[in-house]
């Protein structure tokens, strides 16, 4: 029941056995993990005590950010990531973490190496495209949207990227003509 996909089976059979092993880093995280986008609040305070059990677990430090994000509160979660960030450069969910705190804090410039560093480790999350696009539109930087842009629609799927397509489309006419400006 714990290793359940279903948060109403695994939720009460992990507080079952978290009560039996109170000092279970990976049950509490993984109690925290079904709580992260419904009651993240609560998931916070799960992956926080995981993270006081295992402190050195990039695992659990890397859930907690996630909560963080997920409550929006982008400073802290900042914080968190970038001291995992640089113990552990290759955890792709602490990158995709980062990039979206710090997108969501308006720190264009610094989510934009984020994300190129996800595409490079996963070329196929094509998404980020468009957000090192719309970065790049946000600081002005036409030309390097415009390139982005392009890619983001070239590689795209219709179907998971429509609302994004379309906001691109929408887009195009107006950045060409500010750049020929």
């Amino acid at each position: 029941a714990a290793n359940s996909n279903d948060p109403n089976i695994a939720r009460p059979a992990l507080e079952k056995l978290i009560e039996k092993n109170p000092r279970s880093a990976f049950l509490l995280a993984r109690l925290g993990a079904s709580y992260r986008t419904d009651k993240p609040d609560k998931a916070l305070e799960l992956y926080r005590r995981a993270a006081e059990i295992e402190p050195n677990s990039p695992e659990y430090a890397v859930g907690y950010a996630a909560a963080l994000v997920q409550a929006r509160r982008f400073a802290e979660a900042v914080s968190v990531l970038n001291a995992v960030v640089k113990g552990h450069s290759d955890n792709y969910a602490a990158r995709a973490n980062l990039a979206t705190a710090l997108y969501e804090m308006k720190q264009y410039a610094a989510a934009i190496p984020q994300y190129e560093w996800l595409l490079a480790a996963k070329p196929e999350v094509v998404v980020a495209y468009y957000f090192i696009a719309t970065a790049h539109d946000y600081l002005g930087e036409f030309p390097d949207a415009l390139t982005a842009y392009e890619k983001f629609l070239a590689a795209a799927d219709a179907k998971t990227n429509q609302l994004e397509i379309d906001k691109v489309k929408l887009r195009l006419p107006s950045l060409r003509r500010q750049i020929q400006l």
